[in-house]
């Protein structure tokens, strides 16, 4: 696990706290999912982000108020309306041509998305700051990378071998958890939750996304058990879930491997790898759909059948399968032949 999990956050990991010589102000920045994120306010996820920049630039400003005060145009048309079981609102997106994106939600502040990408407002408002970077995360920045020509898959990703291995599936089936697995079998750790993929010729890049993993607290005590984690390395951010700080990849790599995870209550005790031949499992496997243009369509079509040349295996299990077998599994899977 050493060379998975750092102990420390080491100074120079990431290229946070550069403070500009006009102002005088402090401005944050790494590259995370493919963009060069400079910001003006504090991002903790920022720290341990050691990826070298791709020239794709988002700048983070902060703006105050509530989200009405982005000087937001009335006639923006709502294209998702994220809600719980309940009813309750988690979080919408209106969309306007020359404005770009308002993404809000009460329990996460609100941002104001460029339509090219490239510029970020936040507005913070009441809600605490675990709610309001989690947001920013798993939705915002994602959306950014897609503005600027990337496209994201909800998957985690592991590096063996110089290249990337994805892994998919539906939430809860065990991805980051899995991945942490195959990190302590020598993998390198690249993105949990958000990959985002880049063309390049005839192959597919996979950059790193921030250098955090969220897994439930029980995998995160049965990991912490088996690696020998301190405290400092998993804490809490919500009453689901803990965050493990990890060794953030340096460049992105060649995607090589996609596994979907597949458990069912019938599945076998032990993982049946079976090719994945089904292509709506690739397309169905970008989490937005908010992004309809026929560029971006076009892009996502080429993306997945760039992906379908590669190896492309369901791993099918019961859902009471040990995640440290699984990735045992998968390793051994990618292992050469004798």
């Amino acid at each position: 696990m050493e060379q998975a999990i750092s102990t420390a956050q080491r100074s120079g990991n990431s290229r946070a706290d550069r403070k500009t010589k006009a102002s005088g102000t402090t401005t944050r920045s790494g590259t995370v999912f493919g963009l060069d994120v400079h910001a003006e306010i504090p991002l903790s996820f920022l720290e341990g982000a050691s990826a070298e920049p791709g020239g794709r630039r988002l700048e983070i400003s902060a703006s105050s108020g509530d989200g009405t005060k982005l000087e937001w145009p009335q006639d923006a048309e709502l294209v998702c309306d994220e809600r719980a079981p309940d009813g309750a609102q988690i979080f919408r997106i209106e969309s306007h041509p020359q404005a770009g994106y308002l993404i809000s939600g009460p329990q996460y502040g609100s941002f104001l998305l460029s339509a090219d990408g490239g510029q970020l407002r936040c507005c913070r408002e009441d809600c605490p700051e675990n709610n309001f970077q989690q947001l920013l995360i798993a939705q915002v920045l994602p959306f950014a990378s897609l503005l600027q020509g990337l496209e994201v898959f909800h998957a985690g990703a592991v590096v063996k071998d110089g290249q990337a291995v994805a892994l998919l599936g539906r939430s809860g089936a065990g991805k980051t958890s899995i991945a942490l697995e195959c990190c302590r079998r020598g993998a390198s750790f690249l993105a949990d939750d958000v990959l985002a993929l880049e063309p390049n010729g005839d192959a597919l890049l996979a950059h790193p996304g921030t250098a955090l993993a969220g897994v439930d607290h029980a995998e995160g005590e049965h990991i912490g058990t088996g690696a020998g984690l301190s405290s400092e390395q998993i804490f809490t951010v919500d009453s689901r879930k803990q965050l493990v700080r990890m060794t953030g990849a340096v460049e992105p790599a060649p995607l090589g491997a996609l596994f979907f995870l597949d458990r069912r209550p019938d599945g076998p005790e032990h993982p049946r790898f079976e090719p994945a031949t089904d292509a709506r499992m690739l397309l169905s496997s970008t989490f937005n759909f908010v992004l309809s243009t026929p560029e971006r369509l076009r892009r996502l079509l080429e993306v997945c059948a760039l992906a379908a040349q590669l190896r492309v295996e369901r791993m099918v299990v019961g859902s009471a399968a040990d995640s440290s077998e699984l990735a045992g599994a998968i390793v051994q899977r990618l292992s050469p032949s004798p």
